[in-house]
């Protein structure tokens, strides 16, 4: 069956993307339309401005999100006002740390030790911004031209072979359209407007939108207090207690905790949310409430618990139904350094930092085994009757094996990409999945491929979308 126009067009944005070039995207309601990219210097040739002017970058997946923070050269209290400013869909341009460990794609997007961030997600696109972590973006308009309000305004201005998606009849009409609002917030926290635009003036002037995005910082930070919280870390267990005596976990499990602070994407609710996820071995478990509302007065409140609805085996659906009862509880909870302390009832659960807990295995000297093959850039496939295929990195040299050939490459890297060259394999063929997982192996070790390492997990994206997820062959001792 054919897929509607605009699928269409979302299926082949996605492909213009990934092979370098610039698309024009819609924008909800009051905004202009807006050039993106995988490639910054794509976003200026399509605007007609020198390539290596410096654009702002889209951080609208969490682990682009998470990055960014990180490096951000801000008191932690200001954080989330910027994110209640993500959400309201403003630009931020906010001063950065100069670090070595930071990722090479922000550069684009940094000028005299200050980098511009958006969130440019739009649910009626998702599957547009979804298959990228990242994009630089612009406003959409020729140098010198006026910005783009409408598709046909984008057609008349933009060459014609430009793509372009039309999603005028998804966004509600405006009486007035405008580009982001950027707002600058200084290292000690403080708030001025760098830019007006549409959201300022729907607010009904800078000064009333400052003041807002001030009272929120106010707000939260009587909520939070003083005191450091577990947010931005995951946990891991290590001793639970119950009335003074040890609980042993079901065999290979432990409680895993994981606390964020992010923003809302929709429309309705909380400007930003406090959020935080659980499993101990069997499903994925969640629940988000306003910010500041998560951790007050020394409890941890989940007012409820949804997740995945996997079928667990009895020690495990025990065991996943009395940490449900527990964490509803609201325990007291206590941040000692690294470790966080749970406790309620006479049950403690003691925690570490996962970082501490389960540092990352490095990158060389590691058999990384491939457990699964990525397409689309988020599409995962187990190949359960492929030969195993493993990838190993020794400095600049690349081995491995394919399930049925052995195979061997050059590799530069830097702190975000690894880059393949002269990959060597015997022209032997495989059979039946072995030889998918081959094709898979091969069209990943290439140039500017993505890599990240999750304690013993590494995967690998290639611009085109497809990928590796491979896990270190070192068996894991738990604790």
């Amino acid at each position: 069956m054919d897929l509607p126009e605009f699928d269409r067009a979302l299926l082949h944005a996605v492909e213009v993307l990934r092979g370098g070039g610039a698309v024009v995207v819609t924008n909800p309601s009051p905004l202009t339309y807006g050039v993106v990219a995988r490639d910054a210097r794509a976003v200026n040739l399509l605007r007609g401005r020198p390539v290596d002017q410096p654009v702002a970058i889209s951080v609208h997946s969490e682990a682009a999100h998470d990055q960014l923070f990180h490096y951000l050269d801000l008191p932690t209290d200001v954080l989330a006002t910027i994110d209640f400013a993500l959400a309201e869909r403003i630009s931020v341009l906010a001063p950065i740390r100069s670090d070595p460990t930071m990722p090479e794609w922000l550069a684009p997007a940094i000028k005299d030790g200050w980098v511009l961030f958006f969130d440019g997600y739009w649910g009626p696109m998702a599957y547009l911004w979804e298959s990228h972590p990242f994009l630089y973006g612009s406003s959409a308009n020729r140098t010198s031209e006026a910005p783009v309000t409408s598709a046909a305004e984008a057609r008349a201005q933009f060459p014609a072979d430009t793509m372009i998606i039309d999603a005028d009849d998804r966004r509600t009409p405006a009486a007035a359209y405008g580009a982001r609002t950027i707002i600058r917030v200084a290292p000690d926290g403080g708030l001025t407007l760098h830019r007006p635009g549409i959201q300022d003036q729907a607010a009904g002037g800078p000064e009333v939108l400052l003041d807002r995005l001030r009272e929120f910082t106010s707000a939260l930070a009587v909520l939070d207090g003083s005191i450091s919280t577990p947010l931005g870390k995951t946990y891991l267990s290590t001793a639970v207690v119950e009335d003074g005596v040890p609980k042993q976990l079901a065999p290979n499990t432990r409680i895993r905790l994981g606390f964020a602070r992010v923003p809302n994407k929709n429309a309705d609710g909380p400007r930003v949310y406090d959020v935080v996820r659980a499993d101990v071995g069997c499903n994925s478990l969640g629940t988000s409430v306003a910010a500041g509302e998560l951790l007050t007065d020394g409890r941890l409140s989940i007012p409820g618990l949804g997740g995945t609805q996997v079928g667990c085996l009895p020690p495990l659906r025990e065991q996943e139904d009395w940490l449900k009862t527990f964490l509803t509880s609201k325990p007291s909870w206590r941040l000692n350094g690294d470790e966080l302390a749970l406790a309620s009832g006479g049950t403690t659960i003691t925690l570490l930092d996962r970082k501490i807990a389960e540092p990352d295995f490095p990158l060389d000297g590691i058999r990384w085994k491939v457990v699964t093959t990525i397409t689309n850039a988020d599409l995962r496939h187990h190949r359960y009757h492929a030969e195993q295929a493993w990838i190993s990195f020794d400095g600049g040299h690349l081995t491995g094996w394919s399930g049925c050939n052995e195979h061997s490459g050059v590799v530069t890297r830097n702190n975000t990409e690894l880059t393949f060259s002269q990959v060597a394999i015997p022209d032997r063929a495989c059979a039946a999945e072995t030889a998918e997982v081959e094709a898979a192996i091969l069209a990943t070790l290439g140039p500017a491929v993505a890599y990240t390492i999750d304690h013993n997990q590494l995967t690998l994206l290639a611009p085109s979308g497809i990928g590796l997820d491979l896990k270190a062959a070192k068996p894991v001792a738990y604790a």
